[in-house]
């Protein structure tokens, strides 16, 4: 099936990883998609940067202001026209042109409804980040309510019909993906990973930017635990 996929692409800031998104974004050989940017509030070199696309692929972009990742997430699935939705971080880049059609095939089995992949690192990248990626494996190929493992959106294909299902993303900062994927999978839906389509995923770049991330989750984790957000 010829599904329509909308790549959805979050930001503020970050240009040189965004570029790389971006640059890898038009690189895909799958040719029925669309890619909304949705911006929270980006300085104007990064808008530029943006704006540049508009001649290489159908983008547009949604400026959301000061909101929360789940705002900005739900801001994507409103706006996407597509029947899959893939959920790209802007500092993530795709390893090979065919990764988008590689992500599609487990779709053609009904149970279904999401194809995830982790992340991968270069040699040439910094200690922490090939730390941090090399720290998580999933145990098994389907993912679901009896075999459950967290599932983010980092690098993710998904059915926009799913998303609706449940209601969407929760007004949160910090686990606004897994909360959604265990409450899909907690109506019965199957999610699958495919090893071989690791994606190269730049979220820290160096002691610090890691031991401020852990910080920040820490505290982010605190207040969902507050509100009863798994």
């Amino acid at each position: 099936m010829n599904y329509k996929v909308s790549v959805v692409v979050l930001t503020k800031n970050r240009p040189q990883y965004l570029k790389l998104c971006l640059d890898s974004i038009v690189k895909q050989k799958y040719n029925n998609l669309e890619c909304l940017v949705i911006d929270s509030n980006s300085d104007k070199n990064t808008l530029d940067i943006i704006e540049s696309y508009y001649s290489k692929i159908p983008l547009q972009i949604f400026h959301v202001g000061d909101c929360t990742i789940g705002a900005a997430r739900q801001a994507g699935f409103k706006h996407s026209s597509g029947d899959i939705i893939a959920y790209i971080d802007s500092d993530v880049e795709l390893p090979h042109e065919h990764w988008i059609e590689h992500m599609l095939k487990p779709f053609k089995y009904s149970h279904i409804v999401g194809v995830q992949t982790l992340a991968k690192y270069k040699v040439t990248d910094h200690p922490m980040l090939k730390r941090v990626h090399s720290s998580f494996e999933y145990k098994n190929q389907t993912i679901n309510k009896i075999n459950y493992e967290p599932v983010g959106f980092s690098h993710i294909l998904i059915k926009k019909m799913v998303i609706a299902d449940v209601n969407g993303f929760k007004d949160i900062n910090f686990r606004e993906d897994t909360d959604l994927t265990l409450r899909i999978m907690n109506r019965g839906y199957s999610f699958t990973y495919l090893p071989d389509e690791k994606c190269y995923h730049y979220h820290v770049n160096g002691y610090q930017s890691f031991l401020i991330k852990k910080i920040r989750n820490k505290i982010q984790g605190a207040f969902c635990l507050l509100r009863g957000i798994k």
